[in-house]
């Protein structure tokens, strides 16, 4: 008796591929965005913080989270190492003929995609860790204050989010063509509105972890008093 271990339509490598396209981006993409908007009301300050938590992470919403987010980022890491494992392209290379921009960000992509994988999966694990041992949120932002804050911690975040970021400006076309919201030959159209959208994530998500760790943000100065007093 033949087990098969992973479904019939995955072993064809091109369901394959725009399984891991789709995985890898959208759906990571659009959790990063819906997890800035959250964050982003810590600028409001730590009440406004937890009032767009309780209703944005409690309760049924966590299955969706579940769902959208963490079900992908492990399909994510299981369909890149058989990629790796079996020497197949993973999403975000390209060749010469495709253009210079998607040839300059995909060189990249081989180092960057692991990258992005082991961060986000450090931050998942990390935060819904906490979560399982019963952490209220107050207590998951004051861990998140004393943590991001340290050396280590800001260097991580600087490359993951990075890592993140290429991943997205290099594969997004990739995984739009996957889930058939793009044409093939619509790529080199969509590709520059991919890059400004990763530019804006990394921004927007380095400003906010330097205002977390430090008091200040990243790239302007947001000092703490100013936030309390809005």
């Amino acid at each position: 008796m033949r087990i098969k271990l992973l479904p019939c339509r995955l072993v064809n490598p091109v369901n394959r591929y725009r399984l891991h396209a789709a995985t890898s981006t959208v759906f990571p993409g659009v959790w990063a965005c819906f997890h800035l908007w959250e964050q982003w009301a810590l600028f409001d300050g730590k009440e406004a913080w937890l009032a767009r938590m309780h209703r944005t992470s409690t309760g049924w919403l966590l299955l969706v989270e579940v769902i959208f987010g963490l079900i992908p980022l492990g399909l994510w890491t299981l369909l890149h190492c058989i990629a790796i494992w079996r020497r197949e392209s993973i999403p975000g290379q390209a060749s010469w003929e495709e253009g210079k921009l998607a040839f300059g960000l995909g060189w990249l992509v081989p180092l960057v995609s692991p990258l992005a994988i082991a961060f986000v999966l450090w931050h998942a694990l990390w935060l819904w860790g906490m979560k399982a041992q019963g952490a209220a949120l107050l207590e998951l932002s004051d861990a998140m204050e004393r943590t991001v804050g340290l050396p280590w911690a800001l260097v991580i975040h600087a490359f993951g989010l990075f890592a993140f970021s290429w991943h997205l400006a290099a594969a997004l076309p990739d995984g739009l063509e996957a889930m058939g919201l793009v044409k093939r030959e619509s790529k080199p159209f969509v590709r520059p509105f991919g890059v400004a959208l990763a530019l804006a994530l990394f921004v927007s998500s380095a400003q906010l972890i330097g205002w977390i760790g430090t008091g200040s943000g990243t790239f302007w100065p947001l000092p703490v008093e100013e936030v309390q007093q809005n």
